[in-house]
């Protein structure tokens, strides 16, 4: 009888214990959110590496660019894997084959281009630093940076060209002389249509002689419009 009592008494204690441990609130761990990595802005779009000069040694270049809006922010600038110079700027740059090393001043050293405007008749323009063997390094060259430009190395020509849709056209052919770039000789033409609905094209011409640069002028009726 006792041995009965004692195995009741065990029993009721096993279901009290059992009762507590589901009284008991269930805690869940919340996960925590994973932290946001600020995405940076400017990335490292694209590098190349030349010599700009048979005596000097290899360069690269690293062009670090917002993705966002398409803009230049910085050239970093590497001389033999150690750090040349630094370039801030904050210039658009978009296209294909964007990045390259053209010689545009034709005094030797290769300059760094950056295309940012491409019309749909081929005329290109670009951001060019050129090398500066005074200052040991690149430096904005804003002339040849304002138009498109193309080069005639044969000739030794820098050749600036620009076009205004059908209305306007210029070719400026220059040649660095004391240092300093100037028109040898060059064409312009205008164009427009008077009252009678006739086609107007103007070309006025320059040329440089004797250090003098002279202009003659001519105009002509391209084409007669039919009248409505």
């Amino acid at each position: 009888m006792q041995k009965i009592k004692f195995l009741f008494i065990l029993l009721v204690f096993f279901v009290s214990c059992k009762q507590q441990d589901k009284s008991k609130p269930v805690v869940v761990k919340k996960k925590s959110p994973p932290l946001e990595v600020e995405k940076k802005k400017e990335v490292v779009n694209d590098s190349i590496s030349g010599n700009i000069h048979p005596a000097l040694g290899l360069y690269s270049f690293k062009f670090i660019t917002d993705t966002a809006n398409l803009t230049l922010h910085k050239i970093k600038i590497y001389h033999e894997g150690k750090l040349f110079q630094i370039i801030s700027t904050n210039k658009e740059s978009w296209g294909e084959d964007k990045y390259g090393l053209i010689d545009w001043n034709l005094d030797g050293y290769k300059d760094i281009s950056v295309l940012w405007n491409r019309g749909a008749t081929g005329n290109s323009a670009y951001w060019i630093w050129s090398y500066s063997p005074r200052k040991n390094k690149f430096v904005y060259n804003k002339e040849l940076s304002e138009a498109g430009i193309l080069i005639d190395s044969t000739a030794k020509y820098v050749i600036l060209h620009w076009r205004d849709g059908g209305e306007y056209e210029f070719w400026d052919s220059c040649q660095y002389i004391n240092n300093k770039l100037q028109t040898v000789r060059a064409l312009y033409r205008s164009q427009w249509n008077d009252q009678n609905g006739r086609t107007w094209v103007k070309y006025l011409r320059k040329k440089r002689i004797h250090g003098i640069l002279k202009t003659t002028a001519d105009s002509c009726i391209l084409e007669p419009r039919e009248k409505l």
